[in-house]
């Protein structure tokens, strides 16, 4: 299923690279490199100096250049807080790259994703309804592979279909264009546009529990200017971002949500400083306004608001074998027009890193923070913070294990909305080869929101293959 983002208290991943991958290794067996043991060290060696460690646990440990790998992304991140791109899949455990189909001067991607899935409590209510549901996820990637500039394209699908509750059914996609215009080495411009479809969780703030579910449009285009010089990097960008809900239907009478429907214009600028290329603290300041058209229909005022978030934080870069990504703190502050709405602020965190325990065992933390967008009576927004980890563990060369805990809380600061998720997961992937992947996977969720009345708990099971190429 597709996240129509931060906005409607939703949450919507990988770095650089070059898409033609690495070349084949001359003598695999079953997929893996066999590398030599290391030489012992000759007699009269001062063996204090000589590196005796296995030569991929030797490399695990410094910060070279990793092996290019074909699905990392050759466009860089617009804006880090957003795309959430830099986690690198060198800590995912994956055995295999896929590594796509070329077609002139790009490389296409395809992936295709079926499986089944079970819902205890298909509508997120303290009375649990149960469901099963068929899910067809495809997708496909198409990279530039040039030497200076880049284009990609990119398309997902999310399709569900429910066996007694047809009603639930997601019929959601995502469509992207990126761009990145070389000027100089250490100058460049980027841009994208891009169409997200998705239907309203039923946990949001203001969906519905009954009835249909808001269709959510949202187009966004967003263009960054980046500048280097030296140790110092300057990042300026600026984005658009158009949210447009649909219509809900409960017997028979119609809700328009028009008065939902709103548009973000964001400017911010960074400032890094590269320490070396594992260490980068940052600085960034960004604006909003968020306009509304309309007023709300429960309480008749206007949503539009003013809003600063100020961060500061490290880049981790994206080349180190230990740790890679970016973490940050801040304080953010939305502003209502409307004197009759408070402003809703605190303290954000902002997180995409990744951390090799071993060469067997990596630790992914990610971290959100905004303030979600909400037409409940008197009612100005609530401020959305998210933070999950994730340890992922090699079993054998070719299964998977993961555990995470996600934990998830929206507070207006005024007694209305506090809302808690707890979500524990458990996953097991099986690489039966380069092509093919078998992937179980489950989640119990717990949901703690003012009143006992809106009080949920609910559990997921996910079966599927997925193929790729």
């Amino acid at each position: 299923m597709l996240n129509p983002g931060p906005a409607v208290g939703q949450r919507s991943v990988v770095e650089d690279g070059d898409p033609n991958g690495p070349a084949e290794p001359s003598a695999p067996i079953d997929g893996v490199l066999d590398t030599p043991e290391p030489t012992a060290p000759e007699d009269g060696v001062d063996t204090s100096v000589v590196d005796t460690r296995d030569q991929d646990d030797a490399a695990l440990f410094q910060n070279s250049a990793p092996t290019p790998d074909p699905l990392l992304y050759q466009i860089e991140d617009l804006d880090p807080i957003v795309d959430n791109r830099l986690t690198s899949r060198f800590f995912r455990q994956e055995p295999y790259d896929p590594v796509g189909i070329q077609i002139g001067s790009f490389v296409l991607f395809p992936e295709l994703e079926l499986g089944s899935s079970y819902y205890s409590n298909v509508f997120h209510a303290p009375n649990a309804l149960s469901d099963v549901t068929l899910d067809v996820v495809p997708a496909a990637r198409l990279v530039s592979n040039w030497s200076r500039h880049a284009l990609e394209f990119s398309a997902t699908g999310g399709l569900s279909f429910y066996n007694q509750y047809p009603i639930e059914d997601d019929r959601d996609y995502f469509l992207e264009t990126r761009g990145r215009l070389d000027i100089t080495r250490r100058a460049n411009i980027q841009a994208l546009l891009s169409r997200t479809q998705a239907f309203e969780d039923r946990s949001a703030l203001d969906a519905s529990s009954v009835g249909t579910r808001a269709k959510i449009l949202t187009d966004r285009a967003e263009a960054s200017y980046n500048q280097r010089f030296n140790r110092l990097s300057m990042q300026f960008r600026g984005s658009v971002t158009d949210y447009a809900y649909g219509n809900t239907e409960d017997a028979g009478v119609v809700t328009n949500n028009q008065d939902r429907d709103y548009t973000q214009y964001q400017e911010a600028a960074r400032a890094t400083w590269e320490f070396k290329p594992t260490f980068s603290p940052f600085v960034e300041v960004a604006v909003n306004h968020r306009d509304y058209a309309e007023a709300a229909q429960s309480d008749g005022i206007n949503r539009t608001s003013n809003g600063q978030r100020y961060r500061f934080g490290v880049s981790f870069g994206n080349t180190g074998q230990i740790l890679r990504g970016e973490v940050s703190l801040g304080y953010g502050i939305q502003t209502p027009e409307n004197a009759r709405l408070h402003p809703v602020d605190g303290l954000i965190i902002d997180a995409n890193a990744t951390w090799r325990v071993t060469g067997l065992t990596s630790v992914i933390f990610n971290a959100s923070s905004d303030v979600s967008e909400t037409t409940t009576t008197d009612v100005g927004g609530a401020l959305y913070r998210y933070a999950g980890v994730e340890v992922r563990h090699e079993l054998t060369n070719y299964l998977v294990a993961s555990a995470g805990l996600i934990y998830s809380n929206q507070n207006s600061q005024d007694g209305v909305i506090y809302d808690n998720e707890f979500r524990e997961t458990l996953g097991l992937e099986y690489y039966a080869n380069r092509n093919w992947i078998l992937f179980a996977r489950y989640a119990h969720v717990n949901f703690d929101g003012v009143g006992v009345p809106n009080d949920y708990i609910g559990d997921e099971v996910h079966v599927g293959v997925r193929w790729r190429r």
